[in-house]
């Protein structure tokens, strides 16, 4: 009995998160009127605990969830109640997804960052591409002196927790003008086993269930600031992949710290170089002979920094995350995450206006 128990319950928080998707689509104006304010709270709430520990609480609550379930599925076996077992992990399964939705995924379904921003985007052509990569490089080229460098002349930042401690000050800046910037901005947490999450190609988490931003100190250092702000972003809300790259680069861009302000501005540089790359080559490389030469040697000192971890490995955790973006209405999966030179060009015309 207690076997279709679980699976009846199982099926009830399914039918729920189903419900709250199928809402967020056909009353998407009368939900999101709420549900961002909603989330947002909510999310301060959990923050406002979970900061007080100094590690990835998430990290290790799934750590015991890993073990408690093979040790579980250890005695089913011996205990001959394996469909018990599974029932179990299906509802566990089940209501942790609900969570999920109710207190974050649901904004995938949403107007997104950019519609609250009140920036319209639209087609744009090769030159308009070319041009912002070019302002953002050269943007990049007047802040790079400003920044703190090792012996190879390779950014080289403060200490990832004095990063971290600086990394919602763009935020507080922002929020001034859009509340949507209004949620917590509690320090970033480094993700453990570094190493490891850099072969799944993994720079940052948001773990909504804590409310935690999470972020691999073996990050690439010129990429690290603009890394850590993505991941904020995330626990303002911002579901989308891409916006919380654009939002990540308003804040490094607000911020008082000129690593925070280098860090966005070679990040918005290196999104719009990478989609000329895939449009013009030829472009591309006229593009990179005229960029500043302290930021070419950061691209290139960063190539060299994750091509250790390029492999098969990467490729199916890229393939997870695919899915999981997929399954949220980011109909281009990991692709969103260049789709951000669409909203750095929007920027640049309306700035330009």
């Amino acid at each position: 009995m207690k076997t279709v128990s679980r699976v009846i319950l199982a099926a009830i928080f399914l039918a729920l998160t189903a419900l709250l998707a199928a809402l967020a689509k056909s009353a998407s104006a009368l939900v999101f009127a709420v549900y961002p304010t909603f989330s947002r709270a909510i999310l301060a709430k959990i923050a406002a605990f979970t900061r007080l520990v100094p590690f990835a609480l998430w990290e290790i609550l799934a750590l015991l969830a890993a073990l408690w379930a093979l040790y579980t599925l250890i005695r089913s076996f011996v205990r001959r109640r394996f469909l018990r077992w599974a029932a179990g992990v299906l509802l566990a399964a089940s209501a942790v997804l609900f969570v999920f939705t109710a207190v974050w995924g649901l904004g995938h379904f949403g107007p997104g960052a950019a519609a609250e921003l009140g920036l319209t985007v639209r087609g744009y052509t090769e030159q308009e591409l070319v041009d912002a990569a070019d302002r953002f490089a050269a943007k990049a080229g007047e802040l790079a002196p400003q920044v703190k460098r090792d012996d190879g002349g390779v950014f080289a930042p403060g200490s990832f927790s004095a990063l971290a401690a600086r990394a919602g000050d763009g935020y507080a800046a922002l929020a001034e003008k859009y509340p949507m910037f209004g949620g917590s901005a509690a320090p970033v947490k480094p993700l453990a086993a570094a190493k490891l999450w850099s072969y799944f190609g993994t720079t940052g988490v948001f773990f909504p269930l804590t409310a935690e931003c999470t972020v691999n100190p073996d990050t690439f250092a010129a990429s690290l600031p603009f890394t850590m702000c993505h991941e904020l972003a995330h626990r303002m809300g911002v579901t989308a992949e891409d916006e919380a790259n654009f939002c990540a680069f308003l804040a490094c861009r607000a911020n008082d710290s000129a690593e925070f302000r280098y860090s966005g501005y070679y990040s918005a540089f290196l999104y719009c170089y990478n989609a000329l790359c895939e449009t013009d080559p030829s472009a591309a490389a006229a593009l990179w002979e005229r960029t500043p030469a302290q930021v070419r040697t950061d691209c290139l000192a960063a190539s060299a920094h994750y091509e250790p971890y390029e492999g098969k490995v990467q490729d199916a955790a890229q393939s997870v995350n695919d899915a999981y973006l997929k399954a949220f209405s980011e109909e281009a999966g990991v692709r969103s995450y260049g789709r951000v030179a669409d909203l750095l060009i929007a920027l640049c015309q309306a700035e330009n206006t």
